[in-house]
């Protein structure tokens, strides 16, 4: 409700506050820091009064407002922010679901759970077999749906994307055949890509936190086990044809009319 108040997005805020109440019980901050708050885990009454400093851009506030990546840097815990590209993560746990483990890493506009959905219940989010194929085909997907200004959840409620391509056909004339489908939202996801080179992000970003990649989850569908990307982003690189650097080949560009 106050995100909505103030127009702030939850999900940066809420990794950002959970960076910061990490920051406190490690004790790399205190109240001092704070300006009186209790940043502890669980508290409704910090979670609050920490918001509304932040979005009046108040103390203690303006650092959370940075955002998880720069909050940490300054007070020395990088590793706290659970963050890809400077963007912080939804709802979804890479060791738990290691297909979106993928997805947040290769992300063009960083962690973000709009940009592909893998986490479909019918097959294991734990293995990594054929997970690159489906983070791939559905970033594709996706690109598309989002290029036509269509909203993404109905997709959720039983839209195929046979509806989707029936109604981008009524509004723009032509074949809007699977195959087309699938080769604009490739096209779109390497010109990005290639947007995204040329501002000097590269194989060195599509990365996650090392807590994710080295520290197996304590609980849950995944306990016990980290983020096999170093497995799956070389096959990811492969089936986009891109080289080993994450740099679309020129064979992909023209194939693409990029």
């Amino acid at each position: 409700f106050l995100c909505n108040e103030y127009g702030m997005d939850p999900i940066s805020l809420g990794g950002s506050i959970a960076a910061a109440m990490e920051l406190f019980d490690i004790g790399a901050i205190s109240e001092k820091d704070t300006g009186g708050i209790k940043l502890e885990f669980g508290s409704a009454e910090a979670l609050c009064a920490i918001t509304e400093i932040t979005a009046r851009g108040e103390g203690f506030g303006q650092d959370v407002a940075l955002g998880s990546k720069l909050l940490t840097e300054k007070y020395g815990h990088p590793d706290l922010s659970m963050s890809v590209k400077g963007q912080e993560f939804a709802a979804y746990d890479g060791r738990s679901m290691q297909g979106m483990g993928l997805a947040y890493a290769t992300s063009n506009r960083g962690a973000c759970h709009l940009r592909a959905d893998p986490y479909e219940s019918d097959f294991n989010t734990t293995e990594i077999k054929g997970k690159a194929a489906v983070v791939k085909d559905s970033q594709d997907v996706v690109s598309f749906i989002d290029s036509s200004g269509l909203c993404l959840f109905p997709g959720g409620c039983g839209w195929t994307t046979d509806d989707y391509r029936e109604l981008v056909a009524a509004a723009c004339d032509g074949d809007w055949s699977e195959e087309r489908m699938q080769l604009t939202g490739e096209r779109i996801w390497n010109i990005e890509r290639q947007f995204n080179l040329r501002a000097g992000l590269g194989k060195k970003d599509d990365t996650l936190p090392r807590r994710i990649l080295e520290e197996p989850a304590p609980s849950g569908t995944g306990k016990g086990l980290v983020c096999r990307l170093d497995e799956m982003l070389p096959e990811y690189y492969e089936l986009r044809g891109w080289d080993k650097e994450g740099v679309p080949k020129e064979e992909t560009l023209q194939r693409l009319e990029i």
